[in-house]
């Protein structure tokens, strides 16, 4: 059995430290995406760099701190924390995700979230150093 795990963790890495070309390339040419406390679904390598480029932009200290992640066949059920900071605010969202493969590359990546916790931490006001 392939090791999708091994990929999956390479995929995090990449993400963290923005490397979008590292994330291309980890991705299959018709992956199918969806956050999925939204309804758009994103189709294919060229909106999965525009999601990359549009969401990332103003994130620094990217960190997933992975706390179970499991391979069954083809897909890879991950549950973590995404840490980052984004325009001065921490953020410390936990999530659940789906990675289906296809010819060694995830072809199908669902995230879940409480978008309400995103939406707080993104609104809350740091305090003064």
């Amino acid at each position: 059995m392939t090791d999708h795990i091994a990929t999956a963790k390479v995929f995090f890495e990449a993400w963290a430290r923005q490397d979008h070309a590292a994330v291309l390339a980890i991705v299959h040419d018709d992956v199918v995406y969806q956050n999925m406390p939204f309804t758009d679904v994103l189709l294919g390598k060229a909106a999965i760099a525009n999601f990359m480029t549009k969401f990332g932009r103003g994130m620094q200290d990217i960190r997933v701190d992975l706390r179970q992640i499991v391979q069954s066949g083809d897909v890879v059920f991950h549950e973590g924390t995404e840490n980052y900071a984004r325009n001065g605010r921490r953020v410390s969202l936990p999530y659940v995700g789906v990675f289906e493969f296809k010819d060694g590359k995830i072809i199908g990546w669902r995230d879940y979230f409480d978008y309400a916790t995103l939406q707080k931490q993104l609104a809350a006001t740091t305090a003064p150093a």
